[in-house]
């Protein structure tokens, strides 16, 4: 199939008047022809066919494929084709063309363009923005729930202490009645000697049965500390030495004495030292509250009870040092953040 404009056209008199489809499709029937046969001759399909029979030629893709398909039925029919493609440029030239031509074609982006510069520009901005924000935003949470519990644990640290004083001075009252009372009982004991006295002066038999119970008492205090007079007899009988006896007796007295305790090189089981404010609660092995509170900067610690010790920094660098029975105790791998918990065993 060829689309070559013919340089010299023979037009006829009717050209205007041409039907072509009808002029082709008589001339098909003279011959003898169907539409199938002529679709599969020029190898169309029989669609085509029947559009270039009825003129509408816009069902093809552009004008050129139709009057490409033309030339080749007239040649297929012995028509003189240029009749009939003379007729075709006629009719097509009183019609506006369907493509209209571009006037602009816009050429693609390159990554040297500004627009591209500045998008990348915002994309980046905007990820590192996220990848430095976000952590900050958790580490600020983290200090906030850290403050919460610090401040929640100052609060019940505070009623403690209020019960503490309460009991302290419930305490002090019970002293100071207690001190009342003892001073009372030497005044009632004086008076009772005085009056003792009055009586032994009134009564001599009463001084003489104080003179026996005071010998008694003696010769008691004789048997627990030394030999009594019959064992002393009894000894000399045996031919014993009652002193050799006595000092044996001491000798062994002595070694049954208890041993005494060693000293301890610490006064307290927990001691630490502060180098900054920090809010510390110390529990003992039983759960007990030893401390709980805010320690300032340059202040100490000093705690005993029954360990292990359950320790809870809430600002771990504020601590300088800890002690635990007079040994120092390296906390720094419990630190999470500047809080710490760990037990002291």
């Amino acid at each position: 199939m060829t689309t070559e404009y013919e340089t010299e056209m023979v037009l006829p008199e009717d050209t205007g008047e041409t039907d072509i489809g009808k002029k082709l499709k008589m001339k098909r029937m003279s011959l003898g022809l169907d539409e199938r046969q002529v679709a599969t001759e020029l190898k169309l399909p029989i669609e085509q066919v029947i559009a270039l029979e009825s003129n509408q030629f816009d069902f093809f893709r552009s004008i050129t494929f139709a009057r490409g398909y033309l030339k080749s039925y007239c040649r297929l029919l012995a028509l003189d084709p240029r009749a009939i493609l003379s007729a075709f440029d006629l009719q097509q030239a009183t019609t506006e063309p369907t493509v209209k031509p571009v006037d602009k074609v816009n050429k693609q982006a390159n990554f040297g363009d500004p627009i591209v510069i500045f998008i990348s520009i915002v994309l980046v901005a905007v990820i590192v923005f996220v990848a430095v924000w976000l952590p900050t935003l958790d580490e600020d949470s983290n200090e906030e729930n850290v403050e919460s519990v610090v401040q929640e644990a100052a609060s019940e640290s505070q009623s403690e202490q209020v019960g503490l004083n309460a009991d302290v001075s419930s305490d002090g009252s019970d002293l100071s009645l207690k001190n009342e009372e003892g001073i009372s009982a030497p005044n009632a004991e004086a008076s009772d000697a005085s009056g003792n006295q009055l009586e032994s002066a009134q009564s001599p038999t009463r001084n003489l049965d104080d003179a026996d119970r005071i010998e008694n008492t003696k010769e008691e205090s004789d048997i627990e500390t030394g030999l009594s007079a019959e064992t002393k007899a009894l000894l000399e009988e045996a031919g014993v030495d009652p002193e050799k006896v006595a000092k044996e007796a001491a000798q062994d007295s002595s070694l049954n004495k208890p041993v005494a305790e060693p000293v301890l090189a610490y006064n307290y089981e927990v001691e630490m030292s502060f180098s900054a404010d920090c809010w510390t609660e110390v529990r003992d092995g039983k759960g007990k509250i030893l401390y709980s509170g805010v320690k300032s900067k340059g202040s100490t610690l000093e705690l005993n009870g029954n360990a292990p010790y359950r320790i809870v920094l809430g600002f771990a660098r504020g601590v300088s040092s800890i002690k635990f029975k007079g040994e120092e105790f390296d906390f720094s791998s419990f630190i999470r953040k500047d809080l710490a918990r760990f037990e002291l065993k």
